[in-house]
């Protein structure tokens, strides 16, 4: 069974042989690019020592970051740098402020699903209803609970459907799978969020497409650049992948492979506080409409509760894929 930012259970060593699109999004396998964005780059050797003759040595290997493929540009770049200025120049970048400063890394690597939930509540300033840490009431992916045990959301994060449900339960979700939105329906949800700061866009997609390694992967989606329709995903994986820049196209594409656990397409969500005034013209309110049934508790303050209904309710019934 194959999911969302799934662990790998083999060894270092044999990932290290393995073509970098097979390679689970956890596994941190290294491979050499004769450039990123344009600009040589060596990659630093594995971060721990390796001593062939001693198997715990080698099973004990760790990596630094993996190197972004040629055709995704890197956001500190000086390119990626340019992109960002022009959009925000041009307005395409409205809702980058409050997505950075509640940029999360995911604190554990299957967690991408849920830490992207959390920048992106955080980022609306939704009050989760209960406390974080001391007095604080606060989201964090780690009290951001799936149907699914601790154990298993660690080994296999959580699937489309189980996100959707998941942020049902604290904001108002469109949620558009694969082929369901047409490559001008993606774009046009793109200018449109970027244009904002009161709906942001997760998305739900395939690393390989992009010549990334891994599988499934959530991140949100932080500005556009017109001129070279390009938009800016803001990695939660920080430390495998920067920020990137990646052609909305193959972007496009990266949601239409079918994922093997659930055996439906990935896609992207629209996530909105309740009483945000959206243009449902743009937002299918059809599809708004489907979404808003699925919502627990909805009485129009905060949710009391930070699971989706653990071990009860759509994204915990057999058919939640």
């Amino acid at each position: 069974m194959v999911s969302l930012c799934k662990l790998s259970s083999r060894t270092p060593s044999a990932q290290l042989q393995e073509s970098p699109i097979q390679t689970p999004c956890s596994a941190q396998s290294i491979h050499s690019s004769s450039s990123t964005n344009g600009s040589s780059v060596s990659l630093p050797s594995v971060g721990a020592t390796s001593n062939a003759a001693d198997p715990s040595a080698a099973a004990a290997m760790s990596y630094y970051r993996r190197e972004l493929p040629v055709d995704l540009v890197s956001f500190t770049s000086a390119a990626g740098r340019k992109l960002f200025k022009e959009s925000l120049n041009e307005g395409y970048a409205e809702g980058y402020f409050n997505l950075a400063g509640n940029f999360t890394v995911q604190s554990e690597p299957a967690y991408c699903g849920p830490s992207s939930l959390a920048m992106v509540l955080n980022a609306l300033e939704v009050d989760p209803g209960r406390t974080w840490k001391g007095v604080w009431r606060w989201y964090s992916d780690e009290l951001l609970e799936s149907c699914r045990t601790e154990s298993d959301l660690k080994a296999n994060g959580i699937t489309y459907d189980q996100f959707l449900c998941l942020a049902s339960s604290h904001a108002q979700v469109v949620a558009k799978r694969g082929a369901q939105a047409s490559r001008e329906e993606f774009l046009r949800d793109i200018m449109y969020v970027t244009q904002r700061d009161d709906v942001f866009m997760v998305l739900s997609f395939s690393r390989p497409v992009l010549g990334q390694t891994g599988d499934g992967h959530f991140s949100p989606i932080g500005a556009y650049h017109p001129e070279s329709r390009m938009a800016l995903v803001l990695d939660s994986a920080r430390y495998k992948y920067p920020s990137w820049f990646g052609d909305v196209d193959k972007l496009y594409d990266s949601l239409q492979p079918v994922d093997a656990e659930t055996g439906m397409p990935r896609g992207y969500f629209l996530i909105s506080r309740r009483d945000a005034r959206l243009d449902l013209n743009l937002l299918e309110p059809s599809l708004l409409a489907s979404t808003a049934s699925r919502m627990e508790g909805d009485s129009g303050g905060s949710p009391t509760k930070i699971s989706c209904g653990k071990g009860s309710g759509y994204c915990c019934s057999p058919g939640a894929k």
